[in-house]
């Protein structure tokens, strides 16, 4: 059926006016006599009758206009609604951007190959992660940094109010197996020799990095963000690493075919906001 008849009808149905409903559509007169003539041809059944001077609605034509009035409100949402944009996002920084409109995040898949390669795919629009790359088809923007921090529980039997370098090599660890160009996170962060740590447990995710060093006498490294939103339920203790280590660096990195993107644009300044507006690390840390 031609939707414009369908919106001629409703226009008629609303103004119950021939005339009315012309002015609404800018349409002559007999024009849109002419389509209510057809769509009545159309399902066979008259639509209106005259009544007095004006004209008056038919059952028929009360029952169409509820399945039009439904049929044309789903074309218009459709036709109006907010384009979301596909995230990969960090699970280390996830916690801080949810819920944040127009962005249908998932957490970055481990391979770093897949991800630039779903980016390429347009199977995603937009990743916010700290890995590395040096391709000219993408963009990388810093957005966002913080440190790595030591976690175990507050409960541990040998480690209250202070954590020494020689206090940190003596204990075991938990570590995130994940590893860019064949090395973890602390050996790539690190800025001075480290020494072998003693692996209690290998955890395949930040959040079981977190919830182990919290029930078990083992410590765990990760961001300090991610630690202060878990302390209080997980009851963990919180310490700079003792080992010198680089901030965590998050970047925002997408395909050049969206650097003028209109809305492209206005999600990557969204996020630079929500984690600008982060408290500063610089007071606690003491750096």
């Amino acid at each position: 059926m031609d939707l414009n008849l369908v919106r001629t009808f409703m226009a008629v149905y609303q103004c119950q006016s021939y005339t009315k409903a012309s002015e609404l559509l800018e349409l002559t007169q007999p024009a849109v006599s002419a389509a209510i003539r057809r769509l009545e041809t159309e399902i066979d059944k008259q639509l209106f009758i005259k009544k007095g001077r004006g004209i008056e609605a038919t059952s028929k034509a009360n029952a169409l206009a509820n399945k039009f009035q439904f049929a044309l409100d789903t074309i218009n949402d459709a036709v109006n609604e907010k384009n979301t944009l596909s995230v990969y996002c960090a699970e280390i920084i996830l916690h801080a951007l949810v819920g944040m409109e127009q962005i249908d995040f998932s957490e970055s898949p481990r391979s770093q190959s897949m991800m630039f390669e779903h980016l390429r795919e347009q199977k995603v629009d937009l990743v916010l992660d700290t890995v590395t790359l040096k391709d000219a088809s993408f963009v990388i923007e810093e957005v966002y940094t913080e440190p790595a921090v030591v976690v175990c529980s507050k409960f541990h039997p040998r480690i209250q109010g202070k954590l020494t370098k020689e206090m940190y090599y003596r204990e075991s660890h938990i570590l995130y197996s994940g590893r860019w160009q064949g090395l973890n996170g602390f050996e790539q962060m690190a800025q001075e020799p480290i020494e072998e740590r003693r692996t209690a447990l290998t955890a395949s995710s930040i959040a079981s990095v977190a919830l182990f060093a919290s029930n078990s006498e083992g410590l765990g490294l990760i961001s300090y963000s991610f630690a202060k939103r878990w302390e209080k339920q997980l009851d963990l203790a919180i310490f700079p690493c003792p080992v010198k280590l680089n901030k965590v660096i998050y970047k925002l990195i997408y395909h050049k075919r969206y650097i003028n993107d209109p809305q492209h644009k206005k999600v990557r300044q969204q996020i630079t906001d929500r984690l600008g507006n982060k408290k500063s690390f610089a007071d606690w840390m003491d750096i």
